[in-house]
């Protein structure tokens, strides 16, 4: 038998939520090229890495954080970390998600004001072993790969002068865009990366309750008849540092999307209940 019941009173509105984001991305900026290799068993790819200052990728990391969770709750509160990353010398790649997050659980151990958070969210590099879709191996984190190495219609490549004005692009070239974003065929390619994890924690356990992790590329090149981009030209770096920040806004976005902290509004549809002996053989 039901009663009816008297509606209650709407309540005031609820509180914002708290997310606290925090960035252990790092300074450190690969810059991976390919080289000639010819039967040998070295890895055909050379890294180097760079530091970027003044704390500059944690930064770009907590902007594209602060984004995607304005984004799905306007009316939030945020509250900015940044944290050293785990050191990975010697940290095997399988592990190194793991040693990531233990070091910024760690970190956060420290700070008894989570008890009033709602949710925490961690930026930390991922790592990529294997090279494909025309992207190095052993790719972490944030970074920039040059394929200076002809890809496709190699054998017109070279020719010089006022001829390569008339070479068409190769029709089985690797799918790049210029500088205009027009889609091209293209030879030869830079292609910013960025490859992250992004963590969701419970603050008063420090518990791991989502994690996504996301790979993102643009390879980029211009047409023959036009001068190769050139990374050590100023402008050139101007403009890879404004496609870069895209790339990593949507990383991060993307990320965050696909949440934990996006999908805690989900329906759930309660069914009839049925009763399960423990000893039943079909439960």
């Amino acid at each position: 038998m039901a009663h009816a019941q008297t509606a209650a009173e709407p309540s005031s509105a609820a509180k914002p939520r708290t997310y606290a984001l925090v960035a252990a991305i790092g300074e450190h900026f690969d810059q991976v090229h390919e080289v000639q290799s010819t039967g040998s068993h070295l890895s055909p790819f050379r890294h180097k890495a760079s530091t970027v200052p003044n704390n500059a990728l944690n930064r770009l990391a907590l902007h594209s954080l602060d984004k995607a969770i304005a984004s799905i709750d306007p009316s939030s509160t945020r509250i900015y970390l940044t944290l050293p990353p785990a050191q990975m010398d010697g940290v095997p790649p399988w592990q190194r998600d793991s040693v990531a997050i233990a070091s910024v659980v760690a970190a956060l151990d420290k700070y008894p004001q989570r008890s009033e958070w709602d949710r925490i969210l961690v930026a930390t590099p991922a790592y990529r072993s294997l090279d494909q879709n025309g992207m190095a191996g052993k790719l972490q984190g944030f970074g920039i790969f040059n394929e200076p190495l002809c890809q496709a219609g190699c054998e017109n490549s070279l020719l010089p002068g006022p001829g390569r004005e008339i070479i068409p692009e190769p029709p089985d070239g690797i799918p790049a865009m210029t500088m205009d974003d027009q889609p091209i065929k293209a030879r030869t390619y830079i292609a910013p990366f960025s490859y992250i994890e992004v963590w969701v924690l419970d603050p008063k356990t420090l518990a791991v309750l989502d994690k996504q992790q996301v790979f993102d590329s643009q390879k980029l090149a211009e047409p023959s008849y036009k001068p190769p981009l050139n990374v050590s030209d100023a402008d050139m770096q101007k403009y890879l540092a404004g496609r870069f920040v895209n790339l990593v806004e949507l990383s991060i976005g993307e990320a965050v999307m696909h949440s934990e902290v996006n999908l805690r509004n989900g329906k759930a549809e309660v069914g009839p209940v049925k009763v399960i002996e423990p000893n039943d053989e079909k439960k």
